[in-house]
Order: C-alpha cells, then sequence, then structure tokens
C-alpha cells in the first residue's frame, strides 16, 4: 500500500511539471545522479549569486555610484524569475531521473518559491506603485 501511494504522489508531481515519472535511482554514483547534483549545485550556486546581488552589492553599490536603488528593482525582477525558473528546471530533472533525494529538494524548493514569490510581489508593488 504504501508503495502504490508513493506512485500516486510521484505521478501527481510528474503531471505537474510535466514529466514522465522514472524509477527510483539508488546507485550514488550513477552518471544520471552525478548530473542531478551539478544541476542543483548550479541552481544552489545561482541562488547564492542572487542574494549577493540583491543584498549586498545592488542596494549598496548603485548609490554610490550614482545610480538610483529603485534602478535595481526591474534587475532584481528579472533575477527572481529566473531563479523561479531554475528551481522549476532542477525539480523537471530530478523528477525525470527518479532521483532519490526529489522529495527532500521539493520541500526546499517550496519554501524557495514562496520566498521568491514573495520578493516579485515586492519588486511589482515598487515599480507599479
Amino acid at each position: 500500500m504504501m508503495q502504490s501511494s508513493t506512485m500516486w504522489f510521484d505521478r501527481l508531481i510528474g503531471r505537474l511539471l510535466w514529466v514522465d515519472v522514472q524509477p527510483r535511482i539508488d546507485t550514488a554514483d550513477d552518471a544520471i545522479a552525478q548530473h542531478a547534483e551539478r544541476t542543483f549545485g548550479a541552481s544552489i550556486l545561482f541562488s547564492g549569486i542572487r542574494c549577493v546581488l540583491q543584498y549586498a552589492i545592488l542596494p549598496f553599490v548603485l548609490p554610490i555610484i550614482g545610480i538610483a536603488a529603485e534602478t535595481a528593482t526591474p534587475v532584481m525582477l528579472a533575477i527572481n524569475v529566473l531563479a523561479i525558473v531554475s528551481i522549476f528546471l532542477s525539480l523537471r530533472r530530478f523528477w525525470q531521473i527518479g532521483y532519490k533525494y526529489r522529495w527532500q529538494y521539493l520541500v526546499v524548493a517550496l519554501a524557495a518559491l514562496a520566498v521568491l514569490i514573495a520578493f516579485i510581489a515586492l519588486d511589482l508593488r515598487a515599480i507599479f506603485g
């Protein structure tokens, strides 16, 4: 019974991500699993760069060089949208290959998506008043 409910949830998430669900990959040294981990690492790196830009560089550097901080809002909006696309593509990849840690990543991804959506709402409010 547990196996069928897990497969049902896998298929549901697969449908939401527009992918065919594959059986779980158990081997850590498998080339496909390593590629998935590199994809995840790239998403984390992108997220780190986004955070450094959003919280350290743009708010402080732009005013120093004479550019208004409001100029950064459209840039941050674009970066946040790219971050959402990156998370979505990572989730798709994990479900396509049946990556063994896909459910753990889903929890992290949903939390990150919630934060990014909040940032986008704030950016849109700043742009359109």
